[in-house]
C-alpha cells in the first residue's frame, strides 16, 4: 500500500482511537475514587488486569505462538511496558484516588501532555515547534478551567497531600510507557503487545500481594463488580489498545495532547446523560482544549 495513504489514515484514524481511550479513561478514574472504600490501589489494580488477561489470551493466543521468536527477542521492551504502564502507573493512579479528588488527580495528569512531548524529543528525538508547545499551553488552560469550574483562585487551594504526590510519580511513569510504544517491533502483533504486557503487569505486582494478601480482601456489593468490570473491560482492554495504537501511528508526542479530553468528557456526559446544565465555562474550556490539539497536530505535521 502507498506510504502516503497509511499514513493519511493513520491520521484520521488516530484522533478517535485517542479520544475514546481519554473518555475510558475518564471513568476509570470515578471508578477508582468510588472503590477505594472496597479494595486497596494493588488489590484493584491486580483484579482488573487479572480479569483483562483472560479476556485477552484466547484473542491473542494464536499470534502470540506465531509471533514466539518475535517476543522473545523483545523480553526486555516488554518487562518495560508491564512495568511502567500495567503495573506502576496504575497503582500509582489508584493510590493517589485514596487521598484526594478526582478533579485534583486529573488536574496533576493534565500535565502528562508537556511530559510526554519532553520525553519523545529526549528519547526518539521528535521535532517539537512552537505550534506544538503553544497548543499543550492552550489545552492545558482549557483542562484547568473545566476543572476548577472557571474559578482559577481554586488553584491557591490546592496543596500538594500525599494524593497530588502519588500523581505526580505516575505522569512520568505514564510518558514513558507512552514513548516505549513507539519503539513495538513490527512483528509483535498490537494483541499480543496487549496481553504479554497484562501478564508482565501482573507478574511485576506478584511479589507485593505475596507480602500483603490482605490487598485482596474486597468489600463485594454489585456495584464493586460492576466497577471492577468496567475498569477491566473498558479502562484497560478497550481504552489500552485504543490509546497503544494510537501512539503508534503517530507518535507519542501529539497523542499525549489527547488526556486533556478527560475534563471535557465529563461534564459532556453529565449533559448528555443526566440532563445537567452546561455552563460559559465548560464552552470556554472545551473551545481551548480543541484549539490546544489542533495546533499540536499542525505544528507537528510541519515538523
Amino acid at each position: 500500500m502507498n506510504q502516503a495513504v497509511v499514513r493519511g489514515t493513520g491520521e484520521r484514524v488516530a484522533p478517535m482511537l485517542l479520544a475514546l481511550a481519554a473518555l475510558l479513561w475518564s471513568g476509570n478514574f470515578i471508578a477508582g475514587r468510588a472503590l477505594g472504600d472496597s479494595i486497596s490501589a494493588i488489590g484493584l489494580n491486580y483484579l482488573r488486569w487479572s480479569l483483562a488477561l483472560l479476556i485477552l489470551l484466547p484473542l491473542a493466543y494464536a499470534e502470540i505462538r506465531r509471533s514466539r521468536a518475535a517476543i522473545v527477542a523483545s523480553w526486555r521492551f516488554l518487562l518495560a511496558l508491564g512495568l511502567t504502564g500495567v503495573a506502576a502507573f496504575q497503582i500509582f493512579v489508584y493510590k493517589a484516588l485514596e487521598d484526594t479528588a478526582v478533579t485534583n488527580a486529573i488536574l496533576v495528569l493534565s500535565t502528562a501532555p508537556a511530559v510526554i512531548m519532553l520525553f519523545a524529543r529526549i528519547g526518539l528525538g521528535e521535532s517539537i515547534r512552537t505550534l506544538q508547545w503553544l497548543g499543550i499551553g492552550a489545552s492545558f488552560c482549557g483542562a484547568v478551567v473545566l476543572i476548577t469550574h472557571g474559578d482559577l483562585g481554586a488553584l491557591r487551594d490546592l496543596r500538594l497531600g500525599a494524593g497530588e504526590l502519588w500523581m505526580l510519580a505516575a505522569v512520568p511513569t505514564w510518558a514513558l510507557y507512552s514513548v516505549l510504544l513507539r519503539r513495538r517491533p513490527q512483528s509483535l502483533p498490537q494483541r499480543s503487545l496487549l496481553a504479554l504486557s497484562a501478564l508482565i503487569g501482573l507478574v511485576w505486582m506478584t511479589p507485593l500481594v505475596l507480602v500483603s494478601p490482605g490487598v485482596l480482601v474486597v468489600d463485594w456489593s454489585v456495584e464493586v463488580v460492576a466497577g471492577v468490570a468496567y475498569v477491566a473491560l473498558g479502562a484497560s482492554v478497550a481504552a489500552f489498545f485504543c490509546w497503544n495504537r494510537g501512539v503508534q501511528l503517530i507518535g507519542p508526542g501529539r497523542a499525549g495532547i489527547y488526556l486533556h479530553l478527560m475534563p471535557v468528557f465529563g461534564p459532556l456526559l453529565a449533559f448528555l446523560l443526566l440532563g445537567e446544565s452546561l455552563a460559559a465555562y465548560h464552552l470556554a474550556g472545551a473551545v481551548l482544549v480543541f484549539t490546544g490539539i489542533g495546533l499540536t497536530q499542525l505544528g507537528a505535521r510541519r515538523a
